[in-house]
């Protein structure tokens, strides 16, 4: 019998009918009367979980398991839930929100002294003052401030500040002027630099994962350690044996204790994908997520074998891959010969045959976010030979007495995209007639180019930092730092600025959509690939959600069935 199905047997004395039965219904089986622990693999050890310096996926798993954002994400459809924010409002002009905050919500420390879970203290919005002030302090040095200064007012000027030049009056200066503030007790104020209809999105995400002052004014390095941390979360940091394992413990002290199954959650550290499916196959872990690893291969072989295929899972991520059209460059600043490379592109069998774990994908945008709109949608432009050399008539490349040159693609050196590129260069060969180039470089030569001198086709991915669709839309706005295609249309630009002050999501969608068929149907910038998956095994007995954040799984949802 496995650790996990252990059961201590109850000590039974039999007194009669009455008794007799009470014996029966305590020697039950474990699944009825005890809560079960979870055993899980992080991957590596947390370089920190101090939200305002977590940047490593094992950092940000354990942080936001342990200590309270103002909203969290659905984990299957992204859209914004309540969290430590019950409820909020944003002004007619779209750059002030307002979240009204629970009151059920407390500070806590586990004492491992005594094995217990102490209250603190109240969370309050001066906590969320304090948290986003870290974020943008560069005396802390937060890795993710750069991604979101931007939009706070004055988060710019305050993450440029030297601190050997500053002093501590210029610093309370600087924030009281950035863009957030408590109202009172329960109600913080954020004002934005540009009107932003996904902001609880991005909160969601790493901005306002709340921070505990006393604790870390106290415990000042070590304030994270088990003993000193205070957390507001699901769980409490019970174990933080360094290298080996975190334990996580159910906070019976949350305002939604009654609804969390997990009594405590093992997190193993380990790094090698191999060994974790090892110890998978052997009943030491009920899940390889967070960070199971589990390559096209292994998927391979799991889908044969009786047993585990039964508990494979293939799960959607937040990354897109396509290939580029650099639109300063012949011929592909004439869109018809963009939309013909696209046409001649089979993604079917490219997914299928090579990039393994994946969705085939005609437009940018990740299905599922939160204002994206249905895998199902005909959007973009579908595999068609016959069609991709049409579009090269009209362009008027006949073959004949007009063709087209050798053209360079431009790849990273991997073994992966290498494959890729050499298949779609394949099956441009075969449904253009044309030469297509492959010139390979090193990551750090590839980016060095393509911030220069992109080529006239390129290869690139993004992953989003937040399940909205939001977070792709941004990227091809023109002179975007994410846009080398050398492409600007202010009919896009508009559609995306007119999404981010609309709060109808239905409205948002439409938006959306239309800013992505300008993109990848009309004037062909993109050829979308495909969408990355994941696979993971999960025992049967658990009943859980699949996060769409990839990685970030909201652990106090899970279960025994």
């Amino acid at each position: 019998m496995s650790r996990i199905f252990q059961v201590m047997i109850a000590r039974c004395l039999s007194i009669g009918l009455l008794a007799s039965i009470l014996v029966l219904a305590a020697c039950r089986p474990a699944a009825q009367t005890i809560a079960r622990e979870l055993y899980l693999n992080l991957g590596g050890e947390p370089a920190t979980l101090d939200p305002a310096l977590a940047t490593d996926p094992e950092s940000q798993q354990v942080a936001r398991m342990i200590l309270l954002g103002l909203v969290d994400a659905d984990p299957v459809t992204g859209a914004p839930q309540h969290a430590l924010a019950t409820s909020w409002a944003v002004s007619p002009d779209g750059l002030i929100w307002e979240f009204t905050l629970r009151d059920d919500a407390v500070w806590v420390r586990y004492n491992p002294a005594n094995d217990r879970i102490e209250k603190k203290r109240a969370v309050t919005a001066s906590d969320v003052v304090y948290s986003v002030r870290r974020v943008f302090d560069p005396r802390v040095g937060s890795g993710f401030a750069s991604t979101f200064a931007p939009m706070l007012r004055g988060a710019e000027q305050l993450r440029a500040t030297d601190p050997k030049k500053t002093n501590d009056a210029v610093f309370e200066q600087l924030f009281a002027a950035l863009g957030v503030q408590a109202m009172d007790e329960k109600t913080v104020r954020f004002t934005l630099t540009r009107p932003a209809s996904y902001f609880p999105s991005i909160v969601s995400a790493w901005l306002v994962r709340t921070q505990p002052r006393e604790a870390i004014e106290e415990g000042g390095t070590v304030w994270t350690e088990p003993g000193k941390i205070w957390t507001n979360g699901p769980y409490v940091l019970e174990r933080w044996s360094h290298g080996r394992e975190i334990i996580l413990r159910k906070n019976d002290l949350w305002y939604d204790a009654g609804a969390v199954r997990i009594a405590r959650i093992h997190l193993a550290m380990i790094p090698d994908a191999a060994t974790a499916l090892d110890e998978y196959r052997k009943g030491n872990l009920d899940s390889l997520d967070p960070y199971g690893g589990l390559s096209a291969n292994d998927v391979e072989h799991l889908r044969e074998d009786p047993v585990l295929n039964q508990h494979l899972q293939i799960i959607p991520s937040l990354c897109a891959h396509y290939y580029g059209f650099n639109t300063a460059k012949a011929p592909f600043n004439e869109p018809l010969v963009r939309k013909a490379f696209t046409a001649a592109i089979d993604r079917e069998t490219l997914v299928s045959s090579v990039v393994k774990l994946g969705e085939p994908a005609r437009w940018f945008t990740r299905p599922g976010l939160y204002a994206s709109f249905s895998i199902s949608d005909t959007l973009g432009i579908s595999f068609n030979a016959n069609q991709a050399r049409d579009y090269l008539r009209q362009a008027g490349y006949d073959g004949r007495t007009k063709r087209l040159p050798v053209i360079t693609l431009g790849v990273n050196s991997s073994e992966t995209h290498e494959q890729i590129a050499e298949t779609i260069v394949q099956m441009w060969k075969n449904n253009l007639n044309v030469e297509v180039r492959v010139n390979k470089l090193d990551w750090k030569g590839y980016l060095q180019q393509l911030r220069d001198d992109p080529p006239q086709i390129f290869r690139l991915g993004y992953c989003a930092y937040y399940p909205d669709a939001a977070n792709f839309g941004n990227v091809f706005k023109s002179k975007a730092p994410d846009n080398l295609t050398r492409w600007g249309s202010p009919a896009f630009d508009q559609n995306i600025d007119n999404a981010a002050r609309e709060v109808d999501i239905g409205k948002r969608r439409a938006l959306y959509r239309a800013a992505e068929k300008i993109l990848v149907e009309d004037n062909a910038v993109i050829a979308p690939l495909w969408w990355s998956t994941r696979a993971s095994l999960t025992r049967p007995s658990i009943d859980r959600t699949y996060s769409l954040v990839e990685g970030y799984e909201r652990f106090e949802t899970w279960g025994f069935k």
